[in-house]
């Protein structure tokens, strides 16, 4: 699971149209699969370089880790919390999405992030329904799942549409 250079392109197009990440989870402790210099590049096309950070400062902060919290701290989180079933990746919320979330963790979230971990989720409907509840009222759910025709991973192969008609006006979502 992780972030591509498309996906986080994705993101940071996101966050220029005013997706708040202050207090995201990810669905798994997400990767950052992007050189760092073109993520640079990504960051300065959108004009989103972080205010007051040097080349080398940008470099050795991306170093420090392969996970995405640093490139999401650039966007503007404040805390980033990943959730998983253990604690392997060092995950900082231990959860199995098969069952439903604590009530604590409703709309405990600014944005919530899937790079890929719901198809890995035998207990689909109870999955998205937390993951719908723990996104904030006026949040934001990035779904970036692997949909159709990726034979061999995870449980499921998704088709987009069923999104669309999850995430549905009908549900609250926009």
């Amino acid at each position: 699971m992780g972030f591509t250079a498309q996906f986080a392109k994705f993101l940071i197009e996101a966050h220029n149209q005013g997706v708040s990440y202050q207090r995201t989870l990810t669905l798994g402790r997400q990767n950052l699969y992007v050189d760092p210099a073109e993520l640079g590049q990504l960051l300065r096309e959108q004009g989103c370089w972080p205010k007051g950070m040097s080349e080398e400062e940008f470099g050795r902060r991306l170093a420090s880790s392969v996970y995405a919290e640093e490139f999401l701290g650039m966007l503007g989180a404040n805390k980033t919390d990943s959730l998983d079933i253990s604690d392997f990746e060092g995950a900082t919320v231990l959860h199995d999405l098969d069952l439903e979330i604590p009530q604590r963790w409703h709309e405990a979230f600014d944005c919530v992030i899937d790079g890929g971990l719901l198809e890995h989720v035998f207990n689909f409907p109870t999955a998205i329904r937390s993951c719908m509840e723990m996104t904030k009222r006026g949040g934001y759910l990035i779904l970036g799942t692997t949909a159709n025709n990726f034979l061999g991973h995870g449980f499921y192969q998704f088709s987009p549409e069923l999104f669309f008609r999850i995430l549905c006006p009908e549900n609250g979502f926009e």
